[in-house]
């Protein structure tokens, strides 16, 4: 499986991870246990808001270990000055990977 396929895989369950743990959130927020949101009681937008809170973990790590070398490279091409950003090896790996 290509990089890039794989990136995907990765990155658009993670998106939509993020936006379930954010709206059960602002319902768990503002509704607190009591609430009756969507045919769902507070309790199981709990149990939701936890459950795809974990898988966003997992996934978070993933993502991090997918774009560990581009990390390093940007934190380090951070610090250098221009000279030594034009002759970094980060620059070329970077570019490659793209």
């Amino acid at each position: 499986m290509n990089r890039t396929k794989l990136n995907y895989i990765v990155d658009i369950p993670l998106l939509a991870q993020s936006f379930i743990v954010s709206l059960s959130g602002i319902i768990l927020m503002y509704g607190g246990k009591g609430i009756s949101y969507l045919g769902l009681d507070g309790r199981e937008w709990l149990h939701l808001h936890e459950q795809i809170g974990i898988l966003m973990v997992a996934f978070s790590v993933i993502h991090i270990v997918l774009h560990w070398r581009w990390m390093v490279c940007s934190t380090r091409n951070l610090f250098r000055t221009s000279k030594d950003r034009a002759s970094s090896k980060c620059q070329v790996e970077m570019t490659a990977e793209a």
